[in-house]
C-alpha cells in the first residue's frame, strides 16, 4: 500500500461485493504524516491493552506526543476531507489539524509575500512544520502541487521590486522568522543574493 493510497481495500466474505473500502487506522495515518514515531505508536497500543476504553489518539495526546485536536482531526475529519473534490487552502487544513496557529499563518503569509516562496515551504523553513508532514498533506490533498517548485512567483516579485536586489544586504533581522529590512550596499564578506 503506497503512502498516496488513503484507503485500504479488504475482502469481505458473504457481502454482495467481494471488496469494501476501509479507511486507514489512525496510527498509520499519523505515522505517514510523520507526526508520531513507530515507538510512540507501540507504547500507545501497549497502553491501550491496559485501558481498552481509551482511544489511541487520546493516549497519544495524554502522553503529549500530539495535540488532542490533531488526533480528532485525523480520526474524524481526514477521511472525508480527502474524498472531497473541492479544496481549501493548505493553511486551512494545517490549522484544522492544530499544526498551525493563526499567528503562524499570519507570519508565514507575511514571509511569503516578501519572498515568493510557497506557503508550505515557508512553514518548513521557519521550523513550524516538518517537510515530511508537508509532503503528506500535499500528496493527499494537492498531488499536482507535490512536485512544483517551492519558489512560486520569484520572477514576478523581482519585477515589482519586492525582493532585494543582488547588491542588497541584511541590515536588521529580529529573529529567523521576521521579515528583513535591507540596505543598499553589501559589507565585505557578506553573502550576496543570486538571481
Amino acid at each position: 500500500m503506497s503512502i498516496r493510497d488513503p484507503l485500504t481495500i479488504k475482502s469481505v466474505p458473504g457481502k454482495h461485493s467481494p471488496y469494501y473500502i476501509c479507511p486507514k487506522r489512525l496510527g498509520i495515518i499519523l505515522l505517514e504524516a510523520d507526526l508520531v514515531s513507530v515507538a510512540q505508536i507501540e507504547v500507545a497500543l501497549h497502553d491501550q491493552v491496559h485501558s481498552p476504553n481509551i482511544r489511541l489518539g487520546e493516549i497519544l495526546a495524554i502522553r503529549g506526543w500530539i495535540k488532542q485536536e490533531t488526533a480528532d482531526f485525523f480520526a474524524q475529519d481526514w477521511p472525508n476531507l480527502i474524498k472531497q473534490k473541492s479544496r481549501q487552502r493548505l493553511g486551512w487544513y494545517l490549522q484544522q489539524a492544530a499544526l498551525l496557529k493563526e499567528k503562524d499563518i499570519k507570519k508565514i503569509l507575511d514571509e511569503q509575500r516578501f519572498t515568493g516562496v510557497r506557503f508550505g515551504t515557508v512553514a518548513v523553513l521557519q521550523g513550524i512544520l516538518k517537510s515530511t508532514t508537508l509532503d503528506f498533506f500535499l500528496m493527499y490533498l494537492f498531488p499536482k502541487e507535490f512536485k512544483v517548485s517551492p519558489c512560486q512567483n520569484l520572477h514576478g516579485l523581482k519585477k515589482n521590486k519586492q525582493l532585494p536586489s543582488r547588491n542588497s544586504k541584511l541590515k536588521h533581522f529580529n529573529n529567523h522568522t521576521d521579515l528583513a529590512v535591507y540596505d543598499s550596499e553589501p559589507e565585505v564578506g557578506e553573502i550576496k543574493w543570486i538571481d
